[in-house]
């Protein structure tokens, strides 16, 4: 009698079955620790999470903070939205000094029209030592939600070191070096180091906060592969983000860490940070730059459109893995074709489920990443593609066509963006 009182009274639920394959995640953060510390950084006083960060994050973070800016627009004398944002340039001229800045197109975006820039703007560019500059707007993209931003200085600017996101090389943080620097002056042209994405990987998103004292934010994570949805990495449930190109982090920022850098743990900028409701997704950054490029030299970044969906050989589940070794003993790189679209580029060209694409114009393949970085290089152009399947290798003719100039990608704001007036 005593213990169905105790049931009642304490909600008595049975003990779940042991599951031998279920992990603690919250004890393996990759190098992260959890204990609270001083406090540092927070992303806009709302994420109690990024209140306290160890010391590898710490120092991370103040190594890359010389190139993270915050950035504010206006439209007239109402400001429109504030971010963060990358130098990822800098050179000098006739006496003066010049920085190009990596952000988010949504800094410029309309209130009333997705496609098109707001009014009479004007946008104020925040350093690091609480200088502020304006910006002068080089180009932006609306699909791909990247803009450039030029501003002038007195003195030559800190660049980040790009993490150039390759399959072939891995390049692993060290949590052992005790050494402490800041960030270093880094001449143009930008450094750049060769990175592999792997799952669990440690990442820091970073921003600055968009008003007085202007200190850096930092909210660290690792990447997810969950995949549910998005060709190469996880997207939320709850986001509704369909850019294709876009991976996913844990870390968790608010509004003004929309257009700042992820980076890893050795300080390098793998990636563009938008917002998500329980993640943060990012553009890579081969492809954020491959934008940059266009929007600089041609003043728009081309759509390619393959009707293609693809995935890392290393993402797939051991099961399909496993399916695939058989038919193809021999398979060791490439990227998986796991969807093919009815009366598309890609199933005009032969192009099926399951072919594994080894080569495109030549150059071996190793990820999607490398691959839509081929195509933005040159759209509209025949290209030879190499498959394996079942059958053998096969070469095929690859056309691509762009998309449609009104479809763009969507990009969600937090709730307090769609409920209230411009900031």
């Amino acid at each position: 009698m005593r213990r169905e009182k105790l049931k009642h009274r304490f909600w008595y639920k049975p003990k779940a079955l042991f599951n031998p394959w279920r992990r603690n995640f919250d004890r393996i953060r990759s190098g992260i620790c959890s204990h609270y510390g001083n406090h540092f950084g927070k992303f806009d006083d709302y994420l109690e999470n990024n209140m306290f960060l160890d010391w590898n994050t710490k120092r991370a973070a103040l190594d890359a903070s010389p190139f993270v800016v915050a950035l504010t627009s206006y439209t007239g004398p109402q400001r429109l939205f504030i971010c963060s944002g990358t130098i990822v340039n800098s050179y000098g001229a006739n006496g003066e000094f010049f920085g190009t800045i990596l952000t988010s197109a949504t800094l410029l975006r309309s209130p009333t029209s997705e496609d098109s820039v707001a009014d009479d703007i004007k946008v104020d560019v925040y350093l690091f030592d609480r200088s502020v500059c304006e910006g002068e707007i080089l180009g932006y993209d609306f699909h791909h939600n990247v803009a450039a931003i030029r501003i002038k200085s007195d003195v030559q600017l800190q660049t980040a070191v790009i993490g150039t996101l390759d399959d072939n090389m891995e390049h692993h943080a060290r949590f052992g070096d005790t050494a402490f620097h800041l960030g270093r002056h880094r001449d143009t042209p930008t450094r750049q180091r060769l990175i592999k994405l792997c799952p669990g990987m440690a990442v820091i998103a970073l921003g600055r906060y968009f008003d007085d004292p202007y200190h850096i934010m930092a909210a660290p994570g690792e990447l997810i592969t969950q995949d549910s949805g998005f060709p190469r990495w996880s997207r939320t449930r709850d986001s509704k983000l369909d850019c294709g190109e876009l991976v996913m982090a844990c870390s968790k920022i608010t509004k003004n860490g929309i257009g700042g850098p992820l980076i890893n743990y050795s300080g390098c900028v793998i990636g563009l940070n938008f917002y998500g409701l329980a993640r943060t997704p990012f553009l890579p950054i081969n492809i954020a730059l491959k934008c940059l490029e266009h929007l600089l030299n041609y003043r728009e970044v081309p759509r390619p459109w393959l009707g293609l969906e693809l995935l890392d050989l290393d993402m797939i589940e051991l099961r399909e893995l496993e399916k695939l070794i058989h038919i193809s003993p021999d398979t060791l790189s490439g990227v998986l074709v796991r969807k093919v679209e009815l009366r598309s580029p890609a199933s005009d060209a032969g192009i099926c489920t399951e072919d594994i694409i080894i080569q495109i114009d030549g150059k071996h393949v190793g990820s999607p990443l490398e691959f839509t970085s081929v195509l933005l290089d040159k759209a509209k152009e025949p290209r030879e593609v190499i498959v394996k399947r079942a059958g053998g290798v096969a070469p095929l003719t690859l056309t691509v066509h762009p998309q449609s100039a009104g479809k763009l990608n969507r990009w969600p704001l937090p709730e307090e963006c769609r409920t209230c007036p411009p900031c």
